[in-house]
């Protein structure tokens, strides 16, 4: 792959102002991650230039800083509306003045530009900014935490509506993988260190790390410093353990700021909901959207095939299905949803091994829009699950294309280095559904299976919170509306505290959640102890202030609230948004920078229902004041190219495991305990190819076998799979239906084999128990004798 130009670039011929260095710091604590990078350049040439540079970085952070440090001097930003910071930013450039400018692409959340006008000649430049994010978290206890470096070309539909001044060049730019590339000093070095508060057992293998977090060693960190590869995401994996429990931590505001948002002390708790009862065998239509381009192509297909399997396999015997593939065209297996049966399912899996990355392109809207142009069938609730690697510029219209369908989720899978985060979560987002990051090194079809789960129970829709506080406390939601509950997936929420929650009134708390599930109210009720955030970073970067107010920015952008009231929100929690960005002046020589005008704060009334956006304006400042940006917690992206020019001076800028959550009938116990060795704090991790080679293939063979009603037949196949002879086992069965034998054998066997990969293959051997309930066992544990017999 040839690499062009990119990275820091100036002028017509771009010259390229190359990257030294990039040192990067990330600290964890908690659900929580404060990222900071610095990245050092260096202008050769002996003109001044203004310079241009794009990158990637996940669309839920919440960019809270942005500095330069050019010839000792530091040119510090703050935010503004987007239109007054391009034009304070130009007026500065223009007088000659080094300034800077930092916002969000106008047509990608996910992809940040940066200009420094008038960089001075023959001068390094060291460029800073930070954010903070949540981790993703999943219900096997396990949170992943991404830096992004790869940043994909993002495919230009066919017929664009419209394109900004402020956007990439798609048609140009970013339309083939060979325009990605990085200038480099033939030294460069990408450099991170890690901090995590509770580490233990640390591995590490080239852009990857696992690591177990314990509460009751919280209070300690592990440090690890390493050079990073270049070419992929750097990821992190931790496995908490002793975090069940539902925990409140309380984030004092700035007392002495007039800033009425930072001022206020806020609340953020996260539980894992657990609902009595509900609803798994509701009607539903599930369609497979799979991405078949190009850049799918060799274990990205493979693992999206197999994943493919698990899901028809898995599918309910009530639901209707189909298959839509996808490139630069798209195809659909039936012209509309058909009855999950025998005839239908081998029709899917006939296709299901056919499968190539031959569909050119990445045209994701046209497929969704025919999938949608049909409206669920009568009472069944359709679950979409949309599987692609890549990434378009259109994803506003296909947010708005999804907000408007009914009784639909849409369930995101991004796959490999360089998805688009903004694409992946705001499609999952307009949907009530969930948004799932797959690594090339994880198991997609782990990570698969466990949203299938998510998606066979009834939505929790109407979810309202209801808090208990010390007395004369109440609580703003942020967001203000609860996003979607999942049955023991964990949640994180915050809220913005009004009144004095004083030391001495710290202790407990509680907060409930309700909701309905189809026809039923459901509910779920917590108790808290109220603590103080302990992070050394917490005072310094207020990381669940901005975190607070990223979540209301995200809720206020789809539900298309007031530009005013957006920027308000932005300027008031140093926060950027769609319609802010960050500017700088040389403080050397610079002029107090225009301030953008904050509307008078609505006052609301408890009692009374609010308005879209009045639960924010109560949060925003009555008077206008510099913001504490803060100074700890970062992050790092590599950078993309982009065409700039040149500025005269004027004579007057590894996968793990997940663990069980439990048996399944008659094999509990099956894959519930993986065995351990004990590890030091430090190792290295084995390759997942390595790990999961060698009989992994029977799993699969044994998977294709089963039929559509969850059973397995009894022939030479099975026991080929089984390394067992026929003969053996038709004298061993305890039945008289060799079928029911076959399918004991089948779920023993999984157990037996494959206990580390349970998320798997779970909803299969419960829809196989299922089956096995409608047969005549003769009052035996067929399940049970299977397995002594797989033992002998």
């Amino acid at each position: 792959m040839s690499n062009s130009i990119c990275g820091l670039l100036s002028g017509t011929q771009k010259h390229s102002v190359p990257l030294k260095k990039a040192d990067i710091q990330v600290s964890i604590h908690g659900f929580i991650a404060n990222v900071k990078s610095d990245l050092h350049y260096v202008n050769d040439t002996d003109e001044n230039m203004e310079t241009e540079f794009v990158f990637p970085l996940d669309t839920d952070s919440a960019v809270y800083k942005f500095e330069a440090e050019i010839d000792k001097r530091t040119i510090v930003a703050e935010i503004q509306e987007k239109s007054q910071a391009k034009q304070t930013y130009q007026d500065a450039v223009d007088s000659g003045y080094t300034a800077m400018y930092m916002g969000e692409d106008d047509n990608a959340g996910d992809i940040f530009r940066m200009q420094l006008g008038n960089l001075p000649a023959k001068t390094a430049a060291k460029l800073t900014f930070a954010y903070t994010r949540e981790l993703d978290l999943s219900s096997d206890n396990t949170g992943t935490f991404m830096l992004p470096i790869v940043l994909n070309p993002r495919y230009a539909p066919k017929c664009k509506e419209s394109k900004s001044e402020d956007s990439l060049d798609t048609t140009k730019t970013l339309t083939s993988q060979s325009d990605i590339g990085m200038t480099y000093y033939p030294d460069f070095t990408m450099n991170v260190e890690i901090v995590v508060a509770g580490g233990k057992n640390l591995m590490e293998s080239g852009n990857k790390m696992e690591i177990d977090v314990l509460a009751d060693i919280i209070e300690k960190k592990i440090t690890s410093s390493r050079k990073l590869e270049h070419g992929s995401d750097f990821s992190m994996v931790l496995r908490y353990k002793g975090f069940e429990k539902p925990k409140a931590v309380i984030e004092e505001g700035i007392k002495d700021s007039e800033n009425g948002f930072m001022s206020s002390d806020v609340l953020m708790v996260n539980f894992s909901p657990e609902f009595k009862d509900l609803d798994t065998d509701m009607p539903c239509e599930f369609v497979f959207i799979v991405d078949r381009s190009g850049s799918m192509m060799g274990t990205r297909i493979e693992k999206a095939k197999e994943a493919l399997l698990l899901l028809l396999k898995s599918l309910p015997l009530n639901c209707k299905f189909n298959v839509v593939s996808f490139g630069s065209s798209f195809s659909t297996l039936f012209p509309t949803s058909v009855v999950y049966n025998e005839e239908n399912l081998e029709k899917a899996l006939n296709l299901q091994k056919s499968m190539d990355a031959d569909m050119g392109g990445t045209e994701i809207l046209e497929p969704l829009q025919n999938v949608f142009k049909h409206e669920p069938s009568g009472s069944y609730a359709r679950q979409v699950f949309l599987l692609t690697d890549g990434g378009v510029w259109n994803v506003t219209v296909i947010v708005d294309l999804v907000k408007k369908q009914k009784n639909t989720r849409v369930f995101t899978f991004g796959i490999g280095d360089g998805c688009s985060t903004e694409l992946i979560r705001e499609v999952a987002k307009a949907s009530k559904g969930k948004a799932t990051f797959v690594k090339d090194t994880d198991r997609l079809q782990s990570k698969v299976m466990s949203v299938m789960k998510n998606s066979v129970q009834c939505g929790i829709t109407d979810a309202t919170l209801t808090w208990k506080l010390p007395k004369g406390c109440s609580v703003i939601n942020a967001p203000e509306k609860v996003p979607p509950v999942f049955q023991g997936e964990a949640l994180i929420l915050y809220g913005i505290i009004s009144g004095d929650v004083s030391k001495n009134s710290l202790g407990k708390g509680s907060m409930k959640l309700t909701g309905n599930a189809g026809s039923k109210r459901v509910e779920y009720s917590m108790e808290f102890v109220l603590s103080r955030s302990k992070t050394n970073i917490a005072e310094e970067t207020c990381p669940l202030h901005r975190l607070a107010a990223k979540s209301r920015l995200s809720e206020m952008e789809m539900n298309d609230s007031q530009e005013g009231a957006m920027v308000a929100l932005s300027t008031a929690a140093n926060v950027t948004c769609k319609h802010s960005a960050f500017v700088g002046v040389d403080q050397r020589t610079r002029e107090t920078l225009p301030q953008y005008h904050v509307p008078k704060p609505i006052r609301v009334q408890t009692r009374r229902r609010r308005t879209r956006d009045s639960a924010h304006c109560s949060l925003v400042p009555q008077r206008k004041k510099k913001m504490d940006r803060g100074s700890g917690g970062y992050g790092y992206q590599l950078l993309f190219p982009l065409s700039a020019r040149i500025v005269l001076p004027k004579k007057k800028k590894m996968s793990t495991p997940r663990g069980s959550r439990g048996g399944l009938g008659f094999i509990r116990g099956f894959g519930d305990e993986i065995e351990k060795k004990e590890e030091d704090d430090f190792g290295t991790m084995e390759s997942t190819s390595n790990m999961q080679s060698g009989s992994s293939s029977r799993m699969k063979e044994l998977i294709e076998k089963q039929k559509f009603d969850g059973s397995w037949k009894f022939d030479n196949k099975l026991s080929q799979i089984l390394k067992k002879s026929p003969h053996l086992m038709e004298t061993s069965s305890v039945v008289t239906d060799k079928d029911v034998w076959a399918t004991a054998l089948a779920i023993a066997f999984l157990g037996k084999e494959f206990p580390d990969r349970k998320d798997e293959w779970e909803m299969l051997v419960e829809k196989a128990l299922k089956w096995l309930k409608t047969r005549d066992t003769g009052g035996k544990d067929v399940v049970q004798e299977a397995m002594a017999f797989l033992s002998t």
